[in-house]
């Protein structure tokens, strides 16, 4: 099959996509590691969060993996328990979707995965963007 032909076949099959679309999309980050902390964090309201916050983050992801039984999920399980910031527990997210996923389907991953994310800092990105978030034109600040 000659490839004109061939990506007539898989353009009609996909579903298209404007080339200057701007649907913004939400992008979770980590929180600053705490040795990067200093005196200028405290001037912009970056304080070293609680212990009542972290504790909240630990029974979050515990519950967003309250329903699996397999050597992978107790191994994060276990990690959860044991890290010392939000900064540590944010590079979990992946483990907790990836588990769900496998065990039930990206969807209700994704959903677990929405309700751990409140817990960190969300910024809204412009698709095909690499420009930092502009709290003038609606993005979250960090």
């Amino acid at each position: 099959m000659p490839l004109p032909a061939l990506q007539r076949l898989l353009t009609s099959l996909l579903p298209a996509a404007a080339e200057d679309s701007y649907a913004p999309r939400a992008e979770t980050r980590p929180p600053v590691p705490e040795r990067h902390r200093s005196s200028w964090a405290k001037r912009f309201g970056l304080e070293h969060p609680s212990r009542a916050a972290l504790a909240a983050a630990r029974v979050d992801f515990a519950e967003a993996l309250r329903d699996l039984r397999t050597p992978e999920a107790l191994d994060t399980k276990s990690r959860v328990v044991v890290a010392r910031s939000l900064h540590e527990l944010w590079h979990f997210r992946e483990p907790v979707f990836s588990l769900v996923a496998c065990r039930y389907n990206q969807a209700e991953a994704a959903r677990r995965l929405a309700a751990l994310d409140r817990h960190f800092a969300r910024r809204i990105q412009r698709a095909g963007s690499s420009v930092p978030p502009d709290p003038q034109l609606g993005d979250e600040p960090a």
